[in-house]
Protein backbone atom coordinates (compact mmCIF):
# COMPACT_ATOMS: atom_id res chain seq x y z
CA UNK A 1 0.00 0.00 0.00
CA UNK A 2 1.52 3.46 -0.94
CA UNK A 3 0.97 6.04 1.78
CA UNK A 4 -0.31 9.69 0.61
CA UNK A 5 2.31 12.08 -0.51
CA UNK A 6 1.16 14.53 2.50
CA UNK A 7 1.71 11.30 5.02
CA UNK A 8 5.24 10.26 3.43
CA UNK A 9 6.01 13.83 3.96
CA UNK A 10 5.62 13.85 7.28
CA UNK A 11 7.12 10.63 8.38
CA UNK A 12 9.94 11.16 6.14
CA UNK A 13 10.20 15.54 8.23
CA UNK A 14 9.93 13.56 12.06
CA UNK A 15 12.46 11.25 11.06
CA UNK A 16 14.67 13.96 9.49
CA UNK A 17 14.20 15.84 13.02
CA UNK A 18 14.73 12.68 15.07
CA UNK A 19 18.33 12.41 13.27
CA UNK A 20 19.38 16.20 14.39
CA UNK A 21 17.59 16.00 17.68
CA UNK A 22 19.89 13.04 18.05
CA UNK A 23 22.82 14.79 16.53
CA UNK A 24 22.60 17.60 18.85
CA UNK A 25 22.42 15.11 21.76
CA UNK A 26 25.53 13.58 20.55
CA UNK A 27 27.41 16.95 19.96
CA UNK A 28 26.03 18.79 23.28
CA UNK A 29 27.51 15.35 25.21
CA UNK A 30 30.64 15.03 23.70
CA UNK A 31 30.98 19.09 24.90
CA UNK A 32 30.52 18.01 27.76
CA UNK A 33 32.07 14.91 28.69
CA UNK A 34 35.11 15.65 26.57
CA UNK A 35 37.60 16.34 29.57
CA UNK A 36 36.58 13.20 31.08
CA UNK A 37 38.72 11.46 28.94
CA UNK A 38 41.22 11.64 31.75
CA UNK A 39 39.52 9.98 34.16
CA UNK A 40 41.56 11.74 36.93
CA UNK A 41 39.57 15.00 35.98
CA UNK A 42 36.06 12.74 36.55
CA UNK A 43 37.08 11.87 39.70
CA UNK A 44 37.96 15.44 40.74
CA UNK A 45 34.61 16.48 39.81
CA UNK A 46 32.83 13.67 41.90
CA UNK A 47 32.40 10.80 39.81
CA UNK A 48 33.13 7.47 41.37
CA UNK A 49 33.56 3.67 40.20
CA UNK A 50 30.07 1.57 41.00
CA UNK A 51 29.65 -1.86 40.17
CA UNK A 52 32.16 -4.52 37.88
CA UNK A 53 33.92 -3.90 34.97
CA UNK A 54 31.29 -5.51 32.71
CA UNK A 55 32.35 -7.03 29.06
CA UNK A 56 30.03 -4.89 26.96
CA UNK A 57 29.11 -1.66 29.09
CA UNK A 58 32.92 -1.64 30.58
CA UNK A 59 33.22 0.52 34.17
CA UNK A 60 30.55 2.47 35.43
CA UNK A 61 31.21 5.81 37.17
CA UNK A 62 28.61 7.41 39.14
CA UNK A 63 28.28 11.60 40.02
CA UNK A 64 25.65 11.52 42.71
CA UNK A 65 24.67 15.29 42.78
CA UNK A 66 23.60 14.63 38.82
CA UNK A 67 22.06 11.41 39.71
CA UNK A 68 19.93 12.74 42.07
CA UNK A 69 19.26 16.23 40.08
CA UNK A 70 15.54 16.95 38.89
CA UNK A 71 16.76 17.61 35.53
CA UNK A 72 18.81 15.61 33.12
CA UNK A 73 21.09 17.50 30.53
CA UNK A 74 22.61 15.94 28.06
CA UNK A 75 25.87 17.93 28.50
CA UNK A 76 26.03 16.99 32.02
CA UNK A 77 25.76 12.93 31.83
CA UNK A 78 25.41 11.56 35.43
CA UNK A 79 26.76 8.55 34.44
CA UNK A 80 30.28 7.83 32.72
CA UNK A 81 31.61 4.88 30.79
CA UNK A 82 35.32 3.69 30.51
CA UNK A 83 37.06 0.52 29.37
CA UNK A 84 40.82 0.14 30.15
CA UNK A 85 42.70 -0.60 26.99
CA UNK A 86 46.78 -1.51 27.36
CA UNK A 87 46.61 -0.31 30.83
CA UNK A 88 44.92 3.60 30.23
CA UNK A 89 41.37 4.05 31.10
CA UNK A 90 38.94 5.47 27.76
CA UNK A 91 35.54 7.44 27.76
CA UNK A 92 33.48 5.38 25.82
CA UNK A 93 30.38 5.99 26.68
CA UNK A 94 27.63 8.21 28.86
CA UNK A 95 24.20 7.11 30.75
CA UNK A 96 21.98 9.48 31.44
CA UNK A 97 19.54 8.63 34.78
CA UNK A 98 16.69 9.22 36.95
CA UNK A 99 14.60 8.48 40.04
CA UNK A 100 10.95 7.08 38.66
CA UNK A 101 8.49 5.34 40.39
CA UNK A 102 5.86 3.37 38.07
CA UNK A 103 7.81 4.44 34.53
CA UNK A 104 10.63 5.42 32.70
CA UNK A 105 11.02 9.00 32.64
CA UNK A 106 10.10 11.26 29.46
CA UNK A 107 12.73 14.35 29.84
CA UNK A 108 12.55 15.62 26.81
CA UNK A 109 15.93 13.31 25.68
CA UNK A 110 15.75 12.14 21.98
CA UNK A 111 16.03 8.49 23.24
CA UNK A 112 13.58 5.86 21.97
CA UNK A 113 11.30 4.21 25.16
CA UNK A 114 12.69 1.37 24.70
CA UNK A 115 16.06 2.21 25.58
CA UNK A 116 15.23 3.16 29.09
CA UNK A 117 15.19 0.14 31.47
CA UNK A 118 15.28 0.44 35.24
CA UNK A 119 16.37 -0.81 37.99
CA UNK A 120 15.42 -1.52 42.11
CA UNK A 121 17.87 -3.69 44.00
CA UNK A 122 21.36 -3.78 45.40
CA UNK A 123 24.44 -3.58 42.95
CA UNK A 124 25.45 -6.99 43.05
CA UNK A 125 21.97 -8.15 42.43
CA UNK A 126 21.47 -5.40 39.14
CA UNK A 127 25.14 -5.91 38.02
CA UNK A 128 23.90 -9.48 36.41
CA UNK A 129 20.48 -8.97 36.07
CA UNK A 130 20.80 -5.77 33.45
CA UNK A 131 17.10 -5.57 32.04
CA UNK A 132 14.03 -4.22 32.46
CA UNK A 133 12.20 -4.86 35.37
CA UNK A 134 8.02 -4.64 33.77
CA UNK A 135 6.64 -4.53 37.12
CA UNK A 136 7.31 -3.57 40.43
CA UNK A 137 6.68 -0.69 42.89
CA UNK A 138 8.57 2.17 44.70
CA UNK A 139 11.59 4.39 43.68
CA UNK A 140 13.52 2.82 40.88
CA UNK A 141 16.69 4.34 38.37
CA UNK A 142 15.58 4.54 34.54
CA UNK A 143 18.93 4.63 32.63
CA UNK A 144 19.56 5.25 29.36
CA UNK A 145 23.12 4.75 27.35
CA UNK A 146 24.92 6.50 24.80
CA UNK A 147 27.46 5.45 22.87
CA UNK A 148 29.35 8.51 22.09
CA UNK A 149 32.71 7.79 21.86
CA UNK A 150 32.70 4.32 20.74
CA UNK A 151 30.48 3.12 17.83
CA UNK A 152 28.12 0.55 18.93
CA UNK A 153 27.09 -1.84 15.91
CA UNK A 154 23.85 -2.41 17.65
CA UNK A 155 22.72 1.48 17.50
CA UNK A 156 23.66 4.21 19.61
CA UNK A 157 21.36 3.67 22.96
CA UNK A 158 21.69 -0.09 23.23
CA UNK A 159 22.38 -1.48 26.89
CA UNK A 160 25.27 -3.48 25.81
CA UNK A 161 28.00 -2.56 23.17
CA UNK A 162 29.93 -5.39 21.95
CA UNK A 163 32.45 -3.29 20.75
CA UNK A 164 33.97 -3.15 23.83
CA UNK A 165 35.42 -6.45 23.42
CA UNK A 166 36.69 -6.39 19.80
CA UNK A 167 38.50 -2.82 20.94
CA UNK A 168 40.14 -4.76 24.42
CA UNK A 169 41.39 -7.67 21.69
CA UNK A 170 42.51 -4.38 19.40
CA UNK A 171 40.27 -4.98 16.52
CA UNK A 172 37.16 -2.77 14.96
CA UNK A 173 33.79 -4.36 15.07
CA UNK A 174 31.27 -5.58 12.51
CA UNK A 175 28.38 -4.53 11.98
CA UNK A 176 25.67 -6.70 12.99
CA UNK A 177 27.96 -8.38 15.96
CA UNK A 178 25.56 -10.46 18.10
CA UNK A 179 25.49 -10.89 22.03
CA UNK A 180 26.56 -14.59 21.74
CA UNK A 181 29.45 -13.48 19.66
CA UNK A 182 30.56 -10.46 21.61
CA UNK A 183 30.17 -12.75 25.10
CA UNK A 184 32.85 -15.15 23.69
CA UNK A 185 35.54 -12.25 22.80
CA UNK A 186 34.44 -11.27 26.15
CA UNK A 187 36.10 -14.15 27.26
CA UNK A 188 39.20 -14.10 25.10
CA UNK A 189 39.43 -10.07 25.98
CA UNK A 190 39.86 -11.23 30.14
CA UNK A 191 36.29 -11.54 31.23
CA UNK A 192 36.58 -14.50 33.02
CA UNK A 193 36.57 -12.78 36.40
CA UNK A 194 33.02 -11.33 35.36
CA UNK A 195 31.87 -14.72 34.49
CA UNK A 196 32.88 -16.22 37.01
CA UNK A 197 31.42 -13.92 39.56
CA UNK A 198 28.44 -13.99 37.74
CA UNK A 199 27.82 -18.06 38.10
CA UNK A 200 28.37 -17.59 41.98
CA UNK A 201 26.21 -14.84 42.78
CA UNK A 202 23.47 -16.39 40.10
CA UNK A 203 24.04 -19.77 40.45
CA UNK A 204 24.85 -19.72 44.39
CA UNK A 205 27.27 -22.98 44.26
CA UNK A 206 29.43 -24.31 46.91
CA UNK A 207 33.33 -23.50 46.56
CA UNK A 208 34.06 -26.98 45.16
CA UNK A 209 31.73 -26.85 42.48
CA UNK A 210 32.69 -22.77 42.05
CA UNK A 211 36.08 -24.46 41.18
CA UNK A 212 35.34 -26.81 38.65
CA UNK A 213 32.83 -24.34 36.49
CA UNK A 214 35.57 -21.55 36.78
CA UNK A 215 37.66 -24.07 35.25
CA UNK A 216 34.72 -24.12 31.98
CA UNK A 217 34.99 -20.38 31.99
CA UNK A 218 38.99 -20.76 31.75
CA UNK A 219 39.40 -23.33 28.85
CA UNK A 220 36.87 -21.56 27.22
CA UNK A 221 38.79 -18.18 27.44
CA UNK A 222 41.86 -19.95 26.38
CA UNK A 223 40.12 -21.84 23.42
CA UNK A 224 38.87 -18.78 22.46
CA UNK A 225 41.67 -16.47 22.73
CA UNK A 226 43.99 -18.93 20.56
CA UNK A 227 41.41 -19.11 17.98
CA UNK A 228 40.99 -14.88 17.88
CA UNK A 229 44.26 -13.85 18.15
CA UNK A 230 45.25 -10.21 18.03
CA UNK A 231 45.12 -6.92 16.56
CA UNK A 232 46.61 -3.88 15.91
CA UNK A 233 43.65 -1.72 17.36
CA UNK A 234 42.52 -0.83 13.77
CA UNK A 235 42.35 -4.55 12.36
CA UNK A 236 38.56 -5.25 11.49
CA UNK A 237 37.27 -8.32 12.77
CA UNK A 238 36.64 -11.30 10.33
CA UNK A 239 32.78 -10.84 9.70
CA UNK A 240 33.10 -15.05 8.84
CA UNK A 241 34.49 -15.35 12.05
CA UNK A 242 31.12 -14.34 13.93
CA UNK A 243 29.32 -17.53 13.44
CA UNK A 244 32.72 -19.86 15.42
CA UNK A 245 32.29 -17.17 17.79
CA UNK A 246 28.53 -17.49 18.25
CA UNK A 247 28.97 -21.22 18.47
CA UNK A 248 31.89 -20.90 21.28
CA UNK A 249 29.67 -18.85 23.88
CA UNK A 250 26.96 -21.67 23.16
CA UNK A 251 28.92 -24.60 23.94
CA UNK A 252 30.38 -22.55 27.09
CA UNK A 253 27.33 -21.94 28.32
CA UNK A 254 26.27 -25.72 27.66
CA UNK A 255 29.38 -26.88 29.15
CA UNK A 256 28.79 -24.59 32.17
CA UNK A 257 25.26 -26.55 32.66
CA UNK A 258 26.33 -30.00 32.19
CA UNK A 259 28.73 -29.85 34.72
CA UNK A 260 26.82 -27.97 37.00
CA UNK A 261 24.55 -29.77 40.00
CA UNK A 262 20.74 -30.00 39.41
CA UNK A 263 19.97 -26.70 41.45
CA UNK A 264 22.66 -24.62 40.09
CA UNK A 265 21.95 -25.69 36.81
CA UNK A 266 18.51 -24.47 37.35
CA UNK A 267 19.47 -21.34 38.48
CA UNK A 268 21.58 -20.62 35.87
CA UNK A 269 18.86 -22.13 33.17
CA UNK A 270 16.48 -19.45 34.33
CA UNK A 271 18.73 -16.60 34.30
CA UNK A 272 19.76 -17.40 31.07
CA UNK A 273 16.07 -17.11 30.07
CA UNK A 274 15.35 -13.79 31.56
CA UNK A 275 18.83 -12.32 32.06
Amino acid sequence: MRLPCAMTGLLLSAFAGGLAAQADLVAAARAGTARFQDRTVALDEGYRAVGPDFPGMGEHYVNMGLLLSATIDPAHPPVLEYVTIDGKPRLVGVAYAALVTDSAPQPGLPVPPGAWHTHSGTVDEESFLHHTHASGRGPRLAVAHAWIWLDNPAGLYETDNWALPCLRLGFTAPGGLSADAGRALALAAGATAYFTMLVRVVGEPDSAEQGRLSAVLDQAATDIARRVGRGLGTTPLPPALVPWLESAWRRTWAALLEAASPPVRARLAEFSRTG
